[in-house]
């Protein structure tokens, strides 16, 4: 049975979030509603993880069995025609059955987009978090950086985020500015709890905003105390920006 994976980026302003619902739209929901309609029978498709209510993807990984060969170019195009217009198939490619979207995957990306020091914008106001103050960036990527490393991340964990385990390692943490008063938040790691890059964001706001010292985070970090994290920000400067996979073993091929 051939396996696909899937490069899908989306808007998620008008979805409960990736993963299928009982009612309301979801991102997991319609590729398989597309996949029905394209194939008759249903075919679960399996995301590299779940991205909440109204966070964006530049990146998610997904993987699909067929009972058929499609190539994949041709798998793209018919998934295209048939989705809505805010979720896009970029790139499929024939995977070995080896391959998971979430268990293969060793490192995931996620950009948060701040404007700052400006009016709301109405065409931006669904894809970053509009700030009135100006932010200080130093300060901000002075805390960030006390990120990079393997932590117990606990602080950062949602209210009702169940029981996984709170250790993560993170790659990358850095604000960047894109052009003027527009910042990036860039986080990498092995993976993230429920909410963590939202509560790590308002941490560095209110850094940012002179509220709290960087230091805040060492604290965070070796304490667990939530009630000392920032407020946990709106979803709409969220994007999964990238998945990252090892390289394939010796005699597995990627066929696209």
């Amino acid at each position: 049975m051939p396996r696909y994976k899937l490069l899908i980026a989306y808007d998620g302003t008008g979805y409960q979030g990736w993963q299928r619902q009982p009612s309301g739209r979801s991102i997991q929901g319609a590729l398989e509603a597309t996949l029905f309609d394209l194939f008759d029978r249903r075919v679960d498709v399996v995301g590299s993880g779940r991205t909440d209510a109204g966070v964006h993807a530049l990146g998610q990984v997904a993987h699909v069995d067929l009972d058929l060969f499609l190539p994949p170019k041709a798998l793209v195009s018919a998934m295209n025609s048939h989705l809505p217009m805010d979720i896009r198939i970029r790139q499929a490619l024939q995977v070995p059955e080896t391959f998971h979207a979430r268990y293969s995957a060793v490192k995931r990306a996620y950009i948060y987009l701040i404007r700052h020091g400006g009016g709301i914008s109405p065409f931006t106001r669904n894809y970053a978090l509009h700030m009135s103050s100006p932010l200080n960036l130093e300060r901000m990527n002075q805390a960030a950086s006390l990120l990079v490393g393997e932590h117990d991340f606990s602080a950062f964990r949602a209210t009702g985020g169940g029981r996984t385990q709170p250790i993560r390692t993170v790659f990358t943490s850095k604000v960047f500015p894109v052009k003027r008063n527009l910042l990036c938040y860039l986080v990498v790691a092995d993976a993230f709890l429920r909410k963590m890059v939202r509560g790590i964001v308002g941490t560095l706001l209110e850094i940012g905003l002179g509220k709290s010292d960087p230091d805040l985070i060492t604290r965070l970090l070796t304490t667990g105390n939530r009630t000392m994290m920032g407020t946990v920000v709106p979803p709409q400067g969220l994007f999964l920006a990238a998945v990252t996979y090892p390289p394939l073993r010796p005699g597995e091929e990627e066929n696209g």
